[in-house]
């Protein structure tokens, strides 16, 4: 998808849709695109300005809870401007590594998923040794059967605490599993105030692997209103094929992230389904590798724009037949750059389930 991504500049997180870029010719009247991409803004901006849940970043590099061999296997968080398919094929392999070590069919009651002598405990940065330890041991505020960690904010180059280190908040993982899956309950604070609360979930199968996430995320700092969401990985044991369906809602929009990537050990096949709902319903939905797409830009569900061919130079063509203007195109290309971006800023929301049940 590194086509649509030389359209906008690198990391754009604004969704804008200039005025008339997809002409009442071409959309359904019924389509409010004005709304819709500001919809997709203000809940991407709940997302990407939020500290805290930026700060759960870090996590993937804790060295605390996980085993070396744990950290080597899964490897570093996907990162913002990557081509899509790309992270996402990381995500998978992520996947397939924890459900390597996870016990199929085994009660998670019997898996505790902290060890005895953290419960109750409060981790630190420290900066002398660049990883979360527990460096006061006299700290209260962590959860008896569970942890709690101390959040900063983060350097986006290294993925650790930026120096000197700077206190967004804190989050607190209980363990809350019962006998048919691991559940690890988080809540992240600002202060006094909830910035998220929600639930991580594994279930392991002879078939499968599936992780999901539940709850709400708040940007309690600059306000807005809350994000409610519903996450889901699905990873087959049988050809790593990993189906991921993201489903999200603030102040009356709702946006619905459904895709695959299939291909283990070769070059990841994909296919999504991508739609945000307010004022009207702007959708897309295609299939493709990194080297060949077809992808169709929809209103309502009518076919406006579709993109076909190499994907490093495909052919792009509005459905009435006219030509595209720049504005077209960056209208497009903002439109499925802010949907990376929310699936990206969401699935922060699984580290440190992927931490803890690895």
């Amino acid at each position: 998808m590194s086509w649509l991504k030389r359209v906008v500049p690198a990391g754009a997180v604004a969704v804008t849709l200039v005025a008339g870029a997809c002409s009442e010719s071409t959309a359904p009247s019924t389509v409010n695109t004005s709304a819709t991409a500001t919809a997709v803004t203000g809940l991407n901006t709940s997302l990407s300005q939020n500290a805290v849940l930026q700060s759960l970043a870090a996590l993937g590099n804790l060295t605390a809870l996980a085993s070396p061999i744990a950290r080597a296997a899964l490897g570093p968080l996907p990162v913002p401007g990557r081509p899509w398919t790309a992270s996402a094929a990381q995500t998978r392999d992520r996947l397939r590594e924890l459900a390597a070590r996870a016990p199929a069919g085994a009660p998670a009651a019997e898996l505790a998923l902290f060890p005895a002598n953290v419960l109750g405990k409060t981790f630190q940065w420290d900066t002398a040794t660049d990883e979360y330890r527990i460096t006061d041991s006299t700290l209260t505020g962590a959860p008896s059967n569970g942890v709690k960690f101390i959040l900063y904010q983060v350097d986006t180059g290294t993925g650790n605490p930026s120096l000197p280190l700077a206190q967004t908040g804190y989050v607190t993982m209980s363990d809350a599993s019962t006998p048919q899956a691991n559940v690890l309950q988080l809540l992240l604070m600002v202060g006094n105030q909830t910035a998220a609360n929600y639930s991580i979930t594994e279930v392991k199968t002879t078939s499968s692997l599936s992780l999901s996430a539940v709850g709400s995320v708040s940007n309690v700092v600059s306000g807005g209103t809350p994000v409610t969401f519903n996450l889901q990985h699905v990873l087959s044991l049988s050809d790593s094929t990993l189906s991921t369906n993201y489903q999200a809602s603030s102040n009356g929009a709702t946006v619905s992230l459904v895709d695959t990537v299939s291909g283990a050990g070769g070059t990841p096949y994909f296919a999504l389904d991508w739609s945000v709902t307010k004022a009207g319903t702007v959708a897309i939905v295609g299939s493709g590798t990194d080297s060949m797409i077809n992808v169709q830009f929809k209103f309502n569900g009518t076919t406006v724009a579709t993109a076909s061919g190499p994907s490093d130079n495909p052919s792009i063509t509005l459905a009435s037949g006219q030509a595209l203007t720049t504005a077209d195109l960056l209208a497009l290309a903002s439109i499925f750059v802010g949907f990376e971006e929310i699936e990206y800023n969401l699935s922060l929301l699984f580290t440190p389930g992927l931490l803890v049940f690895g």
